[in-house]
């Protein structure tokens, strides 16, 4: 039987010829899963053997892995902001980017929101990635988390129960905020953004992905625009989506920031507007804070 090492090495080059982005990582990942090994545990037992069984798992794996199928997909998990989180095809896959969105409202709600209950709502769900981590790490905070399709609320249903956070999580489904039944502190969310004629030229990983997840029409920013629009309409009145002194983040390709800064400042005039970049120092989060707009 082969040892560790060499399994992972003659994983690594199969994946690394095919083209396969990440392939020493993606290796160790997929070894990880079928031997059941934490990461330290792959680079202390090198010389452990892998047993036929488990050599079968992983060529299976490996064989759809070449069919450039995601490997959160292969797996049915993804590791975000430190927690795994259940995947499949009803969802988007949750990226290292979207945890700058994470990090700001946390910093926000420890910053300066503490003195109150905090309501937040997770517009456009996914997976629960943002929903799950904020009510773990802000526990006296109440969150809904909202989405259009029952499939990916099931999802996101199962995470938040993986990770007991379902006394502070409300599952809603319905159009962007439209189903809030309260306003909110803070408004995060990871909206489809990719401009239509872009997602047939990337990378075939993504095409996997569902598109309705993915498509933000013709300029990317459709539904961005369209959450502006219906937190500025609600804004002062009686169904109102955000309270008076209310931040919205949203995450965007780095290339749309300016025209969703324009926007953002025509829906809420005398609101701040800042940029918050991710992890790569790239624009990210465009961040509207309507405390000067009462």
């Amino acid at each position: 039987m082969p040892n560790l090492r060499t399994v992972i090495q003659e994983t690594h080059r199969t994946l690394e010829s095919a083209g396969i982005p990440d392939a020493r990582l993606e290796a160790e990942v997929m070894v990880m899963d079928v031997m059941r090994m934490p990461r330290q545990a792959i680079f202390a037992e090198q010389e452990s053997q892998v047993s036929p069984p488990q050599e079968e798992q992983l060529t299976a794996i490996v064989t759809r892995r070449l069919t450039r199928e995601p490997l959160a997909y292969i797996l049915n998990y993804r590791e975000f902001y430190g927690v795994n989180l259940l995947v499949n095809q009803d969802v988007l896959i949750p990226r290292p980017e979207t945890e700058t969105m994470v990090e700001h409202a946390l910093f926000m709600a420890l910053m300066g929101m503490e003195s109150r209950e905090l309501v937040i709502a997770d517009v456009g769900t996914g997976t629960g990635a943002i929903a799950v981590n904020l009510a773990i790490h802000l526990p006296a905070a109440r969150i809904y988390a909202s989405d259009a399709y029952d499939a990916t609320l099931d999802v996101a249903a199962y995470n938040v129960r993986m990770h007991n956070v379902a006394d502070r999580v409300t599952l809603l489904k319905g159009d962007l905020l439209e189903p809030l039944p309260e306003p909110v502190d803070v408004i995060v969310a990871n909206l489809p953004y990719l401009p239509t004629d872009r997602i047939p030229t990337l990378q075939p990983e993504i095409q996997w992905e569902p598109v309705a997840a993915l498509d933000g029409g013709a300029d990317g920013l459709d539904y961005i625009r369209r959450l502006l629009s219906q937190a500025a309409a609600s804004h002062g009145l009686e169904d109102n989506r955000l309270k008076p002194h209310g931040v919205i983040l949203l995450e965007m390709d780095p290339e749309q920031m300016s025209e969703a800064k324009s926007l953002a400042a025509e829906a809420f005039p005398e609101a701040e507007i800042t940029v918050e970049p991710d992890l790569a120092g790239l624009d990210r989060v465009l961040s509207v804070s309507l405390a000067g707009d009462c």
